[in-house]
């Protein structure tokens, strides 16, 4: 999806602001009049550019100021999203056919901030995964961001099978490389 620069952003404090990651992911997704689901929107800009090009979006995240946040964003831009409080998918209900999540991917020993993913930086993406399944349609996929600096080998070794992991963007920084997977449960959806 090609980033939509009429789309206007503002990030409170607390909240995750739109960075390398958000872009990469952004422009990693092929999404059309479907129904998405957004773990951790933060300020909403992936949520508000599918909703803008036509996709039925929901978009979760479990701080508080970032549901704020992005719902200002939505109605300054005149987009309609559904947004609600949850972490993962405590509150969300149905299935969908995209489920989008840039999580938490940076190891740490805690996980107070918004990047830190625990010990080998692939515990929320791990959680995420055992959860998913549930709400995603039959054929559909699943788009996740991942860092080099996690355990990604672990993480695909864990959830391969059911899922079937495809790199579809990768952005080399300084000290890492971040990769953006399309993950499906059958091997003809592409």
């Amino acid at each position: 999806m090609e980033i939509d620069t009429g789309i206007k952003i503002e990030s409170d404090k607390g909240v995750y602001p739109p960075s390398e990651d958000s872009y990469l992911l952004l422009q990693c997704l092929d999404i059309g009049k479907e129904r998405m689901l957004e773990i951790g929107t933060g300020t909403g800009i992936i949520a508000l550019h599918a909703a803008k090009i036509g996709a039925d979006v929901t978009a979760v995240d479990k701080n508080r100021k970032a549901v704020k946040n992005a719902l200002r964003n939505a109605e300054k831009n005149h987009i309609e999203i559904t947004f609600n409080e949850s972490d993962l998918f405590s509150n969300v209900d149905g299935r969908f056919d995209v489920i989008v999540f840039n999580p938490p991917y940076l190891p740490s020993e805690e996980m107070k901030e918004a990047w830190e993913g625990g010990r080998e930086g692939i515990e929320i993406a791990k959680r995420f995964l055992s959860e998913a399944s549930r709400h995603l349609n039959p054929g559909g996929r699943i788009y996740i961001l991942l860092s080099t600096l996690g355990n990604i080998d672990k993480l695909i070794g864990e959830f391969s099978p059911p899922f079937i992991f495809e790199e579809v963007g990768r952005l080399s920084l300084f000290f890492e490389k971040l990769i953006v997977y399309r993950i499906t449960t059958d091997a003809t959806v592409k």
